[in-house]
């Protein structure tokens, strides 16, 4: 396994997109920001809490979408005066392998360069 030196399998980029989640049966909206091979960070004023497993409905740019369970790795309280967003951090659990190739062809054309 080839990591990078923050200890990530796969490289993060930007992203914009709407994100449909749901803890139980109660859907919630919000926008995903950023992701990678294994995960995504969603912007979200109620993240679930650490440990907890979602199912998301994630939709990639071109009209890609899919379906996913994942579990809350990281949760952060936004802070204006760091510029910091209220989220949360997802692993992704059962990405299937179409899913993955999809999402790693996005991160070869939008990752983002490490200094």
């Amino acid at each position: 396994m080839n990591r990078s030196p923050c200890n990530r399998e796969h490289p993060r980029a930007p992203i914009q997109t709407r994100v449909r989640y749901f803890t139980w049966n109660e859907p919630h909206d919000a926008v995903a920001t950023e992701i990678g091979g294994n995960g995504i960070f969603v912007e979200t004023e109620a993240p679930a809490a650490e440990g907890s497993l979602l199912t998301l409905r994630v939709a990639l740019p071109l009209n890609r979408s899919f379906t996913v369970l994942g579990r809350v790795v990281r949760t952060v309280r936004g802070s204006w005066a760091r510029l910091r967003k209220t989220g949360m951090g997802i692993q992704f659990l059962d990405l299937s392998a179409t899913d993955r190739r999809a999402v790693l062809d996005y991160l070869e054309s939008h990752t983002l360069l490490s200094a």
